[in-house]
């Protein structure tokens, strides 16, 4: 399916500024009322390889010119990120992610650059944007596979927003079924009644697990994937997160998200250490407390995570 592309997204770019790390925009993009994203103004797709680890190279739907000029290479695994609210891919949890996976040289990493779409403080705009985002997203690895990629060896990673967005292209892609989506603490307000097709569950890929650290705040509590881990319970505050540790480091966004970042975090650790965590199947964090579960199957969290 091919959006179409009527609204010039440079003459409507709302001004903003840098705040943590973060884009706050003086005005939303609604994209209710230019409800067309367009490659290239709204989204970008920066691929690092082992080649080019610090420094990305922007790829285009149907541009073969620069593809075929990129380091790409269709035989090593490949990672699609999708980052938060607040997020641009090169802080934060995209920076984390995308350099764990250049220290291991052996997979291409595209960073998904939807900043304009997930800029703060516009938290319903951006929920709504994730539709729009993995919509397009989609339409660009169905691009890639009609030049070699294998769905086989994608990979789609997502915090927050970022991670209903992965499902969303998960769940729109023409050309097959990606390999595998995790999901890093995906968003919870605004999607609990959304229908499936509109954010991340099991049917989006071959294997969905989601990382659960923040759960019933600003992330989903329930079960979603195939595999949900919820490391310390999985919820707030997560060690290292209570009040009294963070206050004191004067920055208002580690206050608020300090449990909700630990998802990715953990993910990142376990891209260079996948046995770091070992997960024990339970029925709830209570009969694991208990010693209910002594015992029972064993995988690892993260990378690591074994879609058997």
């Amino acid at each position: 399916m091919v959006l179409p592309t009527l609204v010039s997204a440079r003459i409507l770019w709302p001004p903003g500024i840098e705040f943590e790390n973060s884009l706050l925009q003086i005005l939303p993009v609604d994209k209710v009322k230019c409800p067309y994203v367009k490659n290239d103004n709204d989204i970008g797709f920066w691929l690092y390889t082992r080649k080019n680890p610090t420094t990305y190279e922007e790829l285009y739907i149907n541009d073969d010119e620069r593809l075929a000029a990129s380091h790409i290479d269709f035989n090593d695994r490949t990672v699609v990120y999708f980052h938060a609210f607040l997020e641009n891919p090169e802080a934060g949890s995209g920076l984390m992610i995308r350099e764990a996976y250049m220290l291991r040289g052996d997979t291409n990493v595209i960073m998904v650059d939807a900043q304009r779409l997930e800029a703060g403080p516009w938290y319903f705009t951006a929920a709504e944007n994730t539709w729009y985002i993995g919509q397009l997203a989609a339409q660009f690895v169905d691009y890639l596979v009609s030049r070699g990629l294998d769905l086989s060896k994608t990979h789609f990673i997502g915090h927050s927003l970022g991670a209903q967005s992965a499902g969303v292209a998960g769940a729109s892609l023409q050309s097959g079924r990606v390999s595998r989506i995790t999901g890093l603490d995906p968003a919870m307000p605004l999607f609990e009644k959304l229908p499936l097709e509109q954010k991340l569950d099991s049917t989006d890929a071959e294997f969905v697990d989601v990382i659960h650290t923040d759960a019933g705040i600003f992330g989903v509590h329930h079960q979603i994937g195939h595999a949900d881990f919820y490391p310390n319970g999985g919820i707030s505050p997560q060690p290292g997160c209570e009040l009294e540790v963070v206050w004191p480091r004067q920055q208002l966004l580690q206050k608020f998200f300090c449990s909700h970042w630990r998802s990715y975090q953990f993910f990142t650790e376990s891209v260079l250490r996948p046995e770091s965590f070992v997960a024990s199947s339970c029925p709830s964090y209570k009969d694991y407390k208990k010693g209910r579960c002594v015992g029972a199957q064993l995988d690892h969290m993260g990378f690591g995570a074994s879609p058997k």
